[in-house]
């Protein structure tokens, strides 16, 4: 159950700066609580206490094909601010 609550790590330019001051990102089941995401966070990373959470709904955008129109994809990230030692998501780039 945990694992459907959180899918993936974000892996970008400005959360890989943010994983400096113990912020990650994640993105997370469209219908998961604050109180969910945390239960599941600390299940999944245990020894890091969840200081904050911050949530945002992504709204995916209606793309034209060859054969119409893609529909959008819409989806939720969760910003995470941690307290405990840090998450290393690829630790041979660091």
């Amino acid at each position: 159950m945990m694992t459907s609550v959180i899918l993936e790590p974000v892996i970008t330019e400005k959360s890989t700066a943010l994983c400096q001051q113990n912020k990650y990102t994640f993105r997370v089941s469209k219908n998961a609580t604050k109180h969910v995401i945390k239960h599941a966070f600390e299940a999944i990373f245990p020894g890091r206490k969840v200081l904050s959470i911050q949530t945002s709904k992504t709204m995916g955008h209606r793309k034209r094909t060859k054969g119409g129109y893609k529909n959008p994809v819409d989806g939720k990230k969760a910003l995470i601010t941690v307290e405990g030692p840090r998450i290393e998501f690829f630790p041979e780039a660091s």
